[in-house]
């Protein structure tokens, strides 16, 4: 094994005794002295695989990977030292070997209490004396050297660490065996228990209470059951030991049932006896008056009251005492601080870090230890790690259940106990059966508490649990009333849960909102389903949510639709529980209202695909009565714009034409103008223009006479769009006046669609520089949105200015990354686009296999999507990379089929297209290919059109070629002809130099 030791180390600290003062005494030999100490120690570590990972002055900290190296690299250096000739400068060195869990970090360690404990066992000793704890004894047990063995020195107490610390001495014929007693902390009287398993994480925690209790006579540690506030509790007194000279005592309260016994139990814990006609409260008072001592109350929940009154009692008596209780809630007492033990720390299940790293989070290292207790041989690797990441995460981090599932794994694996997690208190069965029964099963912890609860605290308990992802006050007060809770007490009722740690609360902003424990509230909702409200109480959730989806429909595309989009966010966890309840019901009517609203909210957030199931189990429902076609056609509205997201064109055409005929049905102009948009887009994704204009304009007039400002930007954008394919003149006033409505609708999305609509006309115009800057604020508009796709598109836009800057390799660079997180969204077109450029840029730099690849695979999506423009195009390019690749034959076969598809797209389109081939500098006949020129030539002149730079380049190094090697009067004479062409004409042309080649 190479490097540094991690995981399970064995730690040799080392320093020398007085070594100011040798340093005063001995001026000038002091540093020689020092550097030959260094020279032994070093050589002694590395010559036993020993790592020196930090030197201090004169102190050593070494790391080894087994116990038995440390120990012969101790021996080695202080036989050396104690032979070693010193002169005056005698140096006599102490030495502490501990063994425990570290993990190494560029150089450094982290494992707190290994480090300490290591640090103090080492300073406890004497120069020439070699400590072992207990923990490294156990490991060097039948594996000493000879001659050499180890000397029981009895448990000590070291300083902040909880537990005493077996201590052995090494012992050697040629080392000093006499010492003076050991400098450890002496023994205080307490009754705290020895723990037999270790302690883990924690380190804020303690560091925080032992801070809190050095300031405060009274502090409580609230928090749900198993959180492990008692483990806590002992931990810190442990730390303290030092700091209260009459002792630490724990009074258990988990066994007494009767108030009146809290001040008895707590005089016997501490040695009291009774006094016969004298009140226990006084005696206590009288006995601890003088006292410097720390009483910790453990589990106090369910005698509040009786634990409140003795401490106030005791406190307003005794100023050197301390009392650390644990309770759900505060006992409310004044002077009394509050800290709520958090869940351990958990890492993000989404983005999961590395093995190394994962280890470090408390949950993940209680579960670990736990599980090596259950299975020693059990390890984290690769393949189970996100199953660990998973159990912890949806246990909420919470110790008791982790231990609990890690015992488990006597029966199961990883993954299996992951998996069972839906049915995690018929799981999480089995713990210590020395432990309190309601530690030994996790139902068993909550129903303590659940218990402990009034009637109405229960009831309005079990109704939250309806509630995923938290909840505002106003929707518990809709949901969780009826004769049972009135709605004035949901707010008092809410506060008691709130302080008994069933509840947690969080602030923003905006507004304050609460939340359970995932694993209280699968509990809370069990009791839900138990009691028979159920269905009444999701009725009520589903109602108040379709509330705030509708209410918040119309907000999303105005300009105040951060703000809404914001609600729904955060609530959508809520809205998507509210759908699967909707779709259980027997009416069709809410899950297709519901859907309807939310359409608009899932293209802004990218959830084509969840919104198209959403929609398609809705739209599967049967109608119960007419009136809820309005409902239908909204949703068909919706399905159309979904699959538009997923490129599934056909879902997309028939429910855009099923929701128009639905609408003429005497619906509201509005729902007529919308679906009316929706065929005509339709047939814009089928490149059926012709078909599409019509549609399109009378939806624009439509949304005009209802001074609908979003709708008539939106399809006054995509009107523009057609018509610029047409060919039809004005391609950049009509850009300019789109964004100019989008501007006044103030919907976001759209408004940065318009913005990189102007720019790429401003592009094609040759102003890049002013594109640039348009780019950039559809940049800034999108990430106000949180719109993805929007800032993937503008992402390409640069990348394309880049590529015509020259700057290829950014260009490259940009459109890879754009590529990647589209693949992730699942926009197939753009996704294929971005192909269609990277072979581009491909072929540029002569990567023809590269190119080939690319457009292969736009061919494929192209021919996925019955895309004709990007099958037509694809194989224009496919015809280049083939031909310089030696395979005329099939650059033959590729240009002759893209030619015959070129007819089945639109004129401007074909323009584009014959522009791509000119990226062919290898026609034979040189006339016939500046006749294509003109055509080319001619086409856009009567169009207005220009296409955009990155194709019209190969336009004009082609024409400056031709000029070259024609002459100019030959050139100019086959420019003129060709401007005499027709399109079809020109395609029969290119159709004809291809079968010349």
């Amino acid at each position: 094994m190479t490097g540094y030791p991690t995981g399970t180390v064995t730690f040799l600290f080392t320093d020398i005794e007085g070594s100011t003062r040798l340093a005063r005494a001995y001026p000038e030999t002091w540093e020689t002295a020092r550097a030959q100490h260094h020279d032994i120690l070093r050589t002694a570590i590395e010559a036993h695989r020993g790592v020196v990972f930090q030197v201090m002055g004169d102190a050593f900290c070494a790391a080894f990977w087994k116990a038995g190296e440390a120990l012969t690299a101790a021996l080695s250096a202080q036989q050396k030292l104690q032979t070693h000739e010193w002169g005056d400068c005698v140096i006599r060195v102490r030495m502490g070997i501990h063994t425990g869990e570290a993990e190494a970090h560029d150089g450094e360690y982290r494992g707190y209490l290994t480090l300490s404990l290591s640090q103090r066992l080492m300073s406890a000793g004497h120069g020439g004396q070699i400590l072992v704890s207990g923990a490294a004894e156990n490991l060097l047990r039948g594996q000493l050297p000879q001659n050499v063995n180890l000397r029981d020195l009895g448990k000590h107490h070291f300083r902040d660490v909880p537990e005493p610390v077996r201590v052995f001495q090494v012992a050697a014929p040629d080392l000093q065996a006499q010492f003076p007693p050991l400098r450890t902390v002496p023994s205080h009287p307490n009754n705290l228990p020895t723990q037999l398993n270790s302690f883990v994480g924690r380190e804020k925690e303690l560091a925080d209470i032992q801070k809190l209790l050095s300031d405060t006579h009274i502090l409580t540690l609230i928090g749900p059951g198993g959180t492990g506030k008692t483990r806590l509790s002992i931990q810190v007194a442990s730390a303290l030991l030092d700091r209260f000279p009459d002792g630490l005592w724990l009074v258990e309260l988990a066994p007494i049932l009767d108030p009146l016994l809290v001040p008895r139990v707590t005089a016997m814990t501490i040695g009291l006896r009774d006094e016969p006609q004298r009140p226990v409260i006084d005696m206590l008072c009288d006995y601890l008056r003088e006292k410097k001592m720390l009483l910790i109350l453990d589990n106090c929940e369910h005698l509040v009251d009786a634990c409140a009154h003795m401490a106030d009692r005791i406190l307003h008596a005794a100023s050197e005492v301390r009392i650390l209780a644990s309770s759900r809630e505060a006992l409310g007492i004044g002077g009394e601080v509050t800290y709520r033990v958090p869940s351990l720390g958990l890492p993000d299940i989404g983005h999961l870090p590395t093995l190394e790293s994962l280890s470090q989070y408390e949950a993940v290292k209680l579960f670990i230890d736990r599980a090596r207790s259950a299975v020693p041989t059990f390890s984290v690797t690769n393949d189970n790690a996100p199953a660990v990441a998973q159990i912890c995460h949806r246990l909420d981090g919470i110790p008791l259940a982790i231990e609990l599932a890690a015992a488990k794994l006597r029966v199961l694996g990883v993954e299996q106990i992951a998996k069972r997690l839906d049915d995690r208190f018929r799981l999480l069965t089995g713990g210590s059966r020395t432990a309190l029964e309601r530690h030994q099963t996790l139902r068993a912890a909550i129903d303590w508490s659940y218990n402990l609860l009034p009637v109405t605290e229960q009831v309005l308990l079990r109704r939250l649990s309806v509630f995923v992802g938290g909840w505002t006050l106003e929707a518990a007060e809709s949901v969780c009333i009826d004769e049972a809770v009135e709605s004035i007490e949901v707010l008092d009722l809410l506060e008691q849960l709130i302080n008994k740690s069933l509840v947690l609360m969080e602030e923003n902003q905006s507004e304050t909102r609460y939340s359970m424990l995932e694993t209280m509230r699968q509990y809370a909702n069990e009791k839900l389903v138990e009691s028979g409200e159920s269905d009444a109480v999701r009725d009520r959730h589903l109602e108040y949510f379709l509330k705030l989806a509708e209410t918040a429909e119309p907000h999303i595309i105005r300009p105040e639709q951060l703000e809404w989009l914001a609600k729904l966010d955060t609530d959508y966890e809520n809205i998507r529980l509210a759908l699967e309840w909707a779709l259980s019901r027997a009416t069709a009517e809410p899950s297709l209202r519901l859907c309807s609203a939310l359409g608009k909210f899932w293209t802004f957030r990218c959830y084509s695909m969840e919104g198209a199931n959403w929609l398609a189990s809705a739209l599967s429902k049967s109608p119960q009565h007419d009136t809820e076609n309005i409902w239908r056609v909204r949703a068909l509205c919706r399905d159309a714009e979904m699959a538009e997201g997923l490129d599934d064109l056909q879902r997309m055409k028939t429910s855009a034409i099923r929701a128009l005929e639905l609408a003429e049905r005497g619906l509201e102009q509005r729902d007529k103008a919308i679906a009316r948009f929706f065929v005509g887009f339709a047939w814009i994704r089928f490149v059926e223009n012709e078909r599409a204009c019509p549609f399109l304009e009378k939806s624009l007039i439509q949304f005009h006479e209802l001074q609908d400002p979003y709708w008539e930007a939106f399809v006054y954008r995509w009107l523009g769009v057609l018509k610029t394919s047409q060919g039809e003149s004005g391609t950049l006033g009509r850009a300019l006046h789109s964004l100019e409505l989008a501007r006044k609708a103030g919907e976001r999305s759209n408004l940065a669609r318009a913005l990189l609509d102007y720019a790429g006309q401003l592009f094609s115009e040759g102003q890049a520089h002013e594109a640039k800057k348009v780019i950039h604020e559809a940049i800034e508009i999108s990430k106000q949105i949180g719109s993805n796709i929007n800032l993937l598109m503008a992402q390409m836009e640069l990348a394309g200015i880049e590529w015509h800057d020259g700057n290829s390799e950014q260009a490259k660079l940009l459109f890879q990354d754009a590529q990647a997180r589209l693949r992730v969204l699942g926009d197939k077109l753009q996704t294929s686009n971005c192909s269609t450029f990277l072979g581009l840029l491909a072929m540029e730099q002569g990567e023809w296999k590269q190119a080939q690849n690319y457009f292969e695979e736009s061919l494929s999506v192209a021919k996925d999507l019955t895309h004709h423009q990007g099958i037509t195009q694809s194989l224009g390019f496919l015809t280049v990379v083939f031909f310089f690749q030696g395979e005329i034959e099939k650059s033959k076969q590729y240009l002759r089929e893209s030619v015959v598809r070129a007819k089945d797209i639109p004129p401007v389109n074909i323009v584009v297209f014959l522009k791509t081939l000119l990226v062919l500098p290898y026609f034979q006949n040189h006339e016939h290919f500046a006749r294509l020129l003109g055509a080319i030539d001619s086409f856009e002149q009567k169009a207005g059109y220009t296409v955009a730079p990155l194709f019209n380049r190969y336009y004009v190094h082609a024409k400056a070629q031709l000029r070259t090697s024609l002459g100019k009067a030959a050139f100019e004479s086959a420019l003129a002809e060709g401007q005499k062409l027709s399109l079809a004409e020109a395609l029969k042309l290119a159709q004809d130099m291809s079968e010349a080649m």
